[in-house]
């Protein structure tokens, strides 16, 4: 058994050209946020000297230092950050150099009170915390480009700055006046008249229609907000969300052209947040050089959540590698609980964001800073200030590798035969749903149905809803779990690549929305009626411990899944929502309903065949064991090669065409060693000893092993 060779497919996406982010020396990148205007300056060098002992080579500052950098508004200071870059390039360390907008100095919030934000509330707030700025004040928009473009005069030239970095993790909403006003000129820009608004929103709901621009106001808790962050007219509420990810987009784009004024050479990002609901990251992707985010996995996030939001963060980036910007080597000290990452698992997690894309490893923090907030969140130098303490000797190993091994990382390339939808207007329809259960969330939908791919080690690509035809026609398998918003030409698009011989899965609470929010009638699943070939004639919740399930049996008229080994059924628990399916599209059943619904023995599961392809119809709410059945019927179908592994064992390829050979990541993310007999890299060379490996693997706890192929 081998793993398949990625020689014969080509990417995906449109000849990707990476932004190479490399360390002075052409090093892979492996540094961090780091603060020392938070300490005293007689400290500088020892932190610089310790982390040149662990293998750190880059460090992005000037975060969080608007305040001291411009105490006035006619004044610059740029003393410190001057002894701070000189530092960096005596140790020949690169740097990432932050704008150090993400936070206002108090004498902008007092001198220019527009700045600062008004909440959902409808208060106005005064200076304190952090993402506190209006994204549409005019002040803030001045101001902070002024301050961009004076860095980039200042140190856009230096040849050991290695990209810009834009504010910092920009969220966060305004209800403002100057945002009252900035989103009637957006509704005026998108719709053109005010007759076109009413149609759009079906204004004619609890009497809100519109005759005035003026009239409208944004959603929030003084308006038309509803509790539970819905709105009288979710048509209002999403484009005021469309308005708001465009206002923030614009905040970096504004310090972005800055910067471009004084240096067209170095990359300019700005750090995501994988899933952020606030922001519609597809759209931002198309403005930013390279794709940066943070990684700040919860103790009960899966290996396969965090899989996908890397693979998300690498589809906003159209296939490019991106930049690990923050990661924590220890435990973070914002989450519900804080806890210590054990002995080897921050190297695996680094290994898995590599794996998947990643061109960088980066950390917040480099040193613990000694008061505020985040005081005690993890760091490579402790409190303690010590070589000899376990997170430093662990960095210190990783570093050692990347050192001599992470050159051969940079630049990979992923090939994946499976395209997952994500849609932020999707996500924020769900969300003003006020049918759907509490515990129904779109993000877990999309992942929910990410995992029986990546337990099978099956690479996926996350894309866009507005996919060009040619680029989703390289797929086999196209995934659009709970798309409910379905845009023009969406639908088409989605036809055309079934008909054309593709395999479609979608869900429950799939196609039922056009772009303004609106249901599309003619019946459930609306614009995905046709090709999936049923209808979903009504909608069901259920609560906590009813006793709903999806039966997999020799009865079902499908022609597969026909229980297991022994020839019972299969059964799958459903949860928060399904519905009752109706037949009469030429679609057939996959699965039935069991338990004590009243429609038990119905369709839950089905199958269409529409041209040469296939469309599947999951039409509730499955557990594991019955996404990993409908999964596994769809790669059948498309004849897509999973690769076995031992449960804990992650297997994924990045390929190199200008070298003409892949990597193959095997990551073994338990804390007990794993024998992996037969495995699929025999003749391989490892790259950390250049051995050849044979088929039987021994991965010791949270082990990686890379190995080298030759691409056919």
């Amino acid at each position: 058994m081998a793993i398949p060779s990625m020689s014969d497919r080509r990417s995906p996406f449109p000849s990707p050209s990476p932004v190479r982010i490399a360390a002075p020396g052409d090093r892979f990148v492996f540094g961090g946020d780091w603060n020392p205007e938070q300490w005293d300056e007689s400290e500088w060098e020892s932190d610089i000297v310790k982390l040149e002992r662990a293998g750190i080579n880059e460090a992005t500052i000037n975060v969080f230092s608007w305040a001291l950098i411009q105490p006035d508004e006619h004044h610059y200071d740029f003393s410190m950050l001057d002894r701070i870059v000189n530092l960096l390039i005596e140790h020949n360390f690169g740097f990432v150099l932050a704008t150090s907008t993400g936070a206002l100095p108090a004498w902008i919030a007092r001198q220019y009170p527009d700045t600062t934000r008004t909440d959902y509330e409808g208060r106005h707030h005064l200076f304190g915390v952090r993402h506190n700025a209006c994204p549409n004040s005019p002040n803030f928009l001045r101001l902070s480009a002024s301050l961009a473009g004076n860095l980039a005069r200042r140190y856009g030239s230096n040849d050991h700055l290695i990209a810009w970095h834009v504010s910092n993790e920009l969220g966060g909403a305004c209800y403002c006046d100057n945002c009252a006003e900035g989103f009637r000129a957006w509704l005026r820009r998108r719709y053109g008249t005010i007759e076109a608004v009413d149609r759009a929103w079906n204004a004619n709901f609890w009497s809100h229609t519109y005759t005035d621009f003026d009239q409208i106001l944004p959603p929030n808790a003084i308006s038309d907000g509803i509790a539970g962050g819905k709105a009288t007219l979710s048509g209002c509420d999403i484009d005021y969300r469309r308005f708001q990810s465009d206002s923030l987009l614009a905040t970096y784009t504004n310090e972005r052209d800055a910067i471009r004024e004084f240096d067209s050479v170095h990359p300019i990002t700005t750090n995501l947040m994988d899933t952020y609901e606030g922001a519609d990251y597809f759209r931002w992707g198309r403005q930013m050089d390279v794709i940066s985010w943070d990684d700040y996995p919860f103790p009960h996030t899966t290996v396969s959540d965090n899989a996908f939001k890397h693979d998300l963060m690498r589809g906003v980036g159209e296939g490019k590698p991106f930049m690990l910007m923050e990661s924590t080597p220890n435990q973070t000290n914002w989450q519900e609980c804080n806890v210590l990452r054990e002995p080897g698992k921050m190297r695996s997690e680094s290994y898995q964001a590599i794996a998947h894309g990643a061109d960088t490893i980066q950390y917040f923090q480099l040193r613990q800073s000694r008061g505020g907030f985040e005081k005690y969140h993890g760091a490579v130098i402790s409190h303690g200030g010590r070589e000899d303490e376990r997170v430093y000797n662990e960095v210190r190993e990783l570093g050692r590798e990347l050192s001599a091994y992470g050159r051969s990382f940079m630049g990979g390339l992923i090939n994946a035969p499976v395209a997952l939808m994500f849609d932020w207007d999707s996500y924020w329809s769900t969300e003003n749903i006020s049918l759907l259960p509490e515990g129904f969330d779109y993000p877990d939908q999309v992942r929910r149905w990410y995992a029986p791919f990546h337990r099978r080690n099956i690479m996926v690509d996350v894309v866009s809803e507005d996919i060009a035809p040619e680029e989703l026609a390289r797929y086999k398998v196209l995934v659009a779990p709970a798309m409910v918003m379905v845009k023009p030409g969406v639908a088409e698009r989605i036809e055309e690549f079934v008909r054309a011989g593709g395999t479609f899965l979608t869900t429950i609470m799939s196609g039922m929305h056009d772009e303004h929010d609106n249901v599309i009638l003619g019946g459930y699943p609306g614009a995905f009626r046709d090709v999936c070939g049923m209808r979903v004639e009504e909608l069901d919740m259920y609560q906590v411990g009813r006793d709903v399930r999806a039966v997999f049996a020799a009865g079902v008229e499908s022609g597969a899944l026909e229980g297991d080994e022994t020839g019972h059924a299969i059964e799958s628990a459903i949860s928060l929502t399904g519905g009752i399916l109706k037949l009469d599209g030429g679609a057939r059943a996959l699965a039935v309903y069991g338990g004590d619904a009243f429609y038990r023995g119905t369709p839950v599961v089905t199958v269409n065949d529409f041209g040469a392809g296939t469309a599947y119809f999951a039409g509730a709410v499955l557990d594991e064991i019955g996404t990993d059945k409908v999964v596994e019927s769809v790669i059948q179908q498309a004849g897509v090669t999973a690769i076995a592994s031992p449960e804990s064992v992650e297997v994924t390829s990045r390929y190199y065409p200008d070298r003409d050979e892949e990597l193959v990541f095997i990551l073994n993310h338990a804390n007990t060693p794993v024998t992996w007999a037969d495995a699929p890299v025999r003749g391989a060379k490892s790259l950390f000893d250049e051995t050849v490996l044979d088929e039987d693997l021994e991965l010791e706890p949270y082990g990686v092993i890379v190995a080298v192929r030759r691409l056919q």
